[in-house]
């Protein structure tokens, strides 16, 4: 029996060759991140993770008041209930 397999056209090879992204002087490279300060970057990503610090501790403390409200209402809940009138 004979392979169903199909041989690949010259185009598609053709088009997977141009997928391959051109080769990258080191020298630009170097170029481009000359210009990089860490101290700035260092900076940014402090303040971005204090900021996401600070809406964590806001959801926690939200997440805080929600258990005492429940912990209160099952408190409320294994109170007896005063007997009523007869």
């Amino acid at each position: 029996m004979t392979d169903p397999t199909p041989e690949p056209s010259p185009d598609a090879e053709g088009q997977n060759a141009e997928q391959i992204p051109p080769a990258v002087d080191p020298q630009e490279i170097l170029k481009a991140i000359s210009g990089i300060n860490l101290d700035t970057i260092d900076a940014d990503i402090e303040s971005a993770f204090g900021s996401r610090m600070a809406e964590l501790d806001k959801m926690l403390e939200g997440l805080d008041d929600l258990v005492n409200k429940i912990e209160q209402d099952i408190q409320n809940l294994d109170q007896p209930k005063p007997d009523g009138p007869q």
